[in-house]
């Protein structure tokens, strides 16, 4: 750093300013004259705390202070030194004013120079050359110099920290900070990049491109995820956030009185005081040491309001949160992975033995197919190949692997091959990439459909599957009410603690098809419903057993009554199923419509769960597929951080037949042609960036509690609720389209939805009424086969309006229609309110 034959040019930008005053009567002229002045300094002086802050920055750096933190700010980068110093390095933008150059000499000293030819040593109070490089008698470091504009309008630099100052000199005369003005920036560097891949920040300086590059240690960290942004507390509340450390020794919390923070390897709990009189902001720095002592300060920003939770204005949450007559909601909390309580593990932690792909012959990016390389990663699992017709089967009890994709593209269905879909059947699998910006798995070659005459039954490239289906353990012999935890049953042989069971029902007796669709009726066209009757399928875990009485963990979605014969089933399943950390891309058409034929409905399906429990799908990219993934059969599966891009296809992610399916933070903008019915007709004439899939996500089949978070879907689109009897669904701060004729099922699967839809603060981007219904939305139309929903509950409504038929036929419950309520999330109020905090790993998605 201290090579004293390298040249340093370096520019430091001082704007000085000309403000020509005129004589005139016309007082609002002086007024103006005088507020541009004003700004004009306001901007001078950012400027010069911007160089300011550069320069004392550049020169610790030149110094030799590693440097341990790069953070992302605007215009630039904070970057955190060893000794726990931090500076912010940014780049420019244009302002009035003069710019003297300020370069190193060959020496290592300062010059300075107003018109970029002349340059004049900067010296201290004695009279001596100002180091780059300076030191003090005792060894230390003295500050780098820091300028201002002195009250008469001359610039001024200090040697000393700002203690004492001299003014700037050319040609004998002091430098004016309104002098002829010339165009300039309000930065030293006119380009900062920072090079994750090297560990390097490079700074390039505006005079003469001189590049300093410095090393970044980028393995010493803490990071709070979800607190980047100001935290709001209410008073007494407790937040927890999930937490990623590397080398991280000691630790030492400086937090404001009355704040309780505790760390663990893994999360952060930040309990707020339990009063205050005016609202506050503060922080709470978290002091990180290295085994090598180097420091950094992990800050959260804080404020703190002067009440307690409240929901606030929404009449809904306070009629749910008093258990009053009233409630209308459902406790939809215990959706997701082990009930929404906590993440799925770093899988590098479950002491899984880690399988990659490249070791058994793929080769990333070379265009062929890597299909051989993963039977025989399969195989070297120990997983035995299954004798099914339609499958490509491969099965073990516990898998204990992560089958590892790295960097590159890999193809798993090429042309050309047997592409029957893979099948894998066992518990505690990971399929893991090395991040979804860098590991591809592509889908090279379409499925057709298995049944000709039905364009959508083409089967997925991946199945992660338990085979086996249910099978009766006893019957049903006590009422329970809706959002109760306990059933009495006839036998509790076979039922233990923690096991999964499902609470099932099929009947098609007249008079519970009757009470199921009110206040409608049923239609000749619904046969599956009158045939097969009305069919829940409930999956629980088992919290406790005892006589006859079975209790769940999880409250009851439907009213049980035991004279319609529910009944307790065996639900085989498998666990701990995660794939993360990649992007699957498939061919789908570019000019999808919907039931055109079977390339545009299910050519490029990509992967489904089967019967799974306590799963998750995290980190996934999906590119121009006609079906993401289905969640089937399953239970407490976690779906989020998701973004489904390129061309437009059939239907994004789904809870089907599944319970407390958690879907959040998934982006969905897919490209494609405008659909201008269900039938298969598009315009070709509006192409929508952003369309997204023809359905969005959402349920299908008996699905039940399942909790649509968060989901910005397309321009084009709507939520899906493919029929089949799904019920209590919860739509959550949602953002995009709501298009009819998007929720999708056949004629004789109908109704699309049964009840206890709750819609909560949707913000609707685009807005269509069907041309026979007036001018208001309605869910049910008798006048047409293929649009019946029961009525839903909609609170919060908001983006562009929409008028409802409120009619109590159409309307189950509406609040606040055009404007959003508090609790802004209904999922993270339950969560809150069941737990006590908003756990971390949904803190870490907002």
């Amino acid at each position: 750093m201290r090579n004293k034959n390298i040249r340093h040019l370096f520019l430091w930008c001082i704007c000085c300013l000309l403000f020509p005053l005129h004589s005139c009567n016309d007082v609002d002229d002086l007024q103006a004259q005088a507020n541009l002045l004003k700004e004009r300094v306001a901007t001078l002086e950012k400027a010069v705390e911007h160089i300011n802050e550069s320069v004392n920055g550049l020169q610790y750096l030149l110094s030799g202070t590693s440097v341990v933190g790069v953070t992302a700010i605007d215009k630039g980068y904070k970057l955190e030194l060893a000794d726990g110093q931090s500076f912010n390095i940014v780049t420019g933008e244009n302002v009035d004013g003069l710019l003297p150059l300020i370069k190193i000499s060959d020496e290592g000293y300062w010059m300075y120079s107003v018109d970029g030819t002349n340059y004049t040593p900067m010296t201290d109070g004695s009279g001596k050359p100002l180091s780059v490089y300076p030191v003090n008698e005792d060894g230390g470091r003295i500050v780098s110099p820091q300028m201002r504009v002195s009250s008469d309008g001359y610039w001024q630099v200090s040697y000393d920290g700002g203690v004492n100052y001299e003014f700037l000199i050319n040609g004998g005369n002091k430098v004016s900070a309104f002098a002829d003005i010339k165009l300039g920036e309000s930065s030293i560097f006119s380009n900062i990049v920072y090079n994750k891949d090297k560990s390097e920040i490079i700074l390039t300086m505006k005079a003469d491109g001189q590049q300093y590059t410095f090393s970044v240690i980028d393995n010493f960290f803490l990071k709070v995820i979800g607190a980047e942004s100001e935290q709001v507390f209410f008073l007494s509340e407790t937040r927890k956030y999930m937490v990623e450390q590397s080398e991280v020794q000691e630790v030492a919390i400086q937090a404001p009185e009355g704040w309780k923070v505790a760390l663990s390897e893994t999360e952060l709990s930040i309990v707020s005081p339990d009063v205050t009189d005016v609202e506050k902001q503060d922080k709470i720095n978290i002091i990180i040491t290295s085994p090598k002592n180097y420091i950094r300060v992990v800050t959260v920003q804080t404020k703190l309001l002067t009440t307690k939770y409240t929901a606030g204005t929404s009449l809904a949450w306070e009629n749910y949160i008093g258990k009053t007559a009233d409630n209308v909601l459902l406790d939809f909390s215990f959706a997701g992975y082990k009930h929404g309580e906590v993440a799925p593990p770093d899988v590098y932690t479950l002491g899984y033995k880690v399988y990659n792909i490249m070791s058994y012959g793929a080769v990333p990016n070379d265009g062929k197919s890597d299909r051989a390389a993963f039977i025989k990663l399969l195989e070297a699992m120990g997983a035995t190949r299954g004798k099914d017709a339609d499958a490509i089967r491969y099965q073990m009890n516990k898998a204990n692997a992560i089958i590892y994709f790295p960097e590159g593209e890999f193809i798993l269905q090429g042309e050309g091959e047997n592409n029957m879909p893979f099948r894998l059947t066992m518990n505690n699998l990971v399929i893991k990439g090395a991040g979804r910006d860098k590991t591809t798995i592509k889908m090279d070659a379409e499925n057709k459909p298995v049944r000709p005459n039905e364009m959508w039954s083409a089967p997925v490239m991946l199945e992660l599957k338990h085979n086996s289906g249910l099978s009766v353990l006893t019957d049903v012999t006590g009422d329970a009410e809706k959002g109760s935890f306990t059933v009495e049953v006839a036998s509790t042989t076979g039922i233990e603690k923690g096991a999964w069971v499902c609470l099932s029902l099929e009947n098609n007796n007249k008079d519970l098809i009757a009470e199921e669709l009110a206040p409608h009726s049923v239609t000749a066209d619904m046969t599956n419903l009158t045939e097969k009757g009305v069919q829940i399928y409930d999956y629980h875990q088992v919290k406790s057993v005892s006589g006859n009485k079975v209790t769940f963990v999880e409250p009851l979605m439907h009213a049980v009554e035991k004279k319609w014969g529910w009944k307790i089933q065996n639900y085989p399943h498998y666990e701990n199923i995660g794939v993360e950390d990649l992007t699957f891309e498939g061919k789908a058409k570019d000019d999808f419509a919907h039931h055109a034929s079977a390339a545009d409905d299910g050519a490029y399906k990509i992967i489904d769960f089967i019967r799974l429990t306590n799963s998750w799908m995290r980190r996934v990219n999906f590119i121009s597929v006609s079906e993401a993934s289905s969640i089937v059969n399953s239970a407490n599966v976690s779906v989020y951080d998701v973004h489904i891009g390129g061309n437009r296809g059939h239907s994004a992610i789904r809870s089907q037949a599944s319970s407390r399916v958690f879907i959040g933070k998934v982006v969905d903008e897919s490209d494609g042609y405008k659909a201008t019915n269900s039938s298969g007709s598009i315009d070709r004439n509006q192409f929508i960036a952003g369309a997204g899939q023809y359905h969005a996500c959402g349920v299908s089949k008996q699905s039940i509690g399942a909790v649509i978070w968060n989901v910005h879907w397309g321009k084009d689109g709507c939520f899906e609720s493919h029929a089949t009897q799904p019920r209590a669904t919860l739509i959550d701060q949602c953002t995009g389209g709501f298009m009819p004729w998007r929720e999708g099922g056949d004629s004789n699967q109908l109704p699309n939805h049964l009840d206890d839809l709750i819609i909560w603060n949707m913000e609707a981007t685009v807005v269509a009424y069907d041309g026979n219904w007036g001018n208001k939305f309605i869910w049910w139309d008798n006048n047409n086969t293929w649009w019946k929903n029961l009525p839903p509950v909609i609170v919060g409504f908001h983006g562009n309006s929409i008028t409802f038929d409120e009619s109590k036929e159409q309307i189950k419950y509406i609040e606040s229609n055009g404007s959003a309520v508090t609790p802004y999330s209904l999922y993270e109020a339950q969560l809150r309110e069941r737990l006590g905090y908003v756990p971390a790993w949904l803190n870490s998605l907002k």
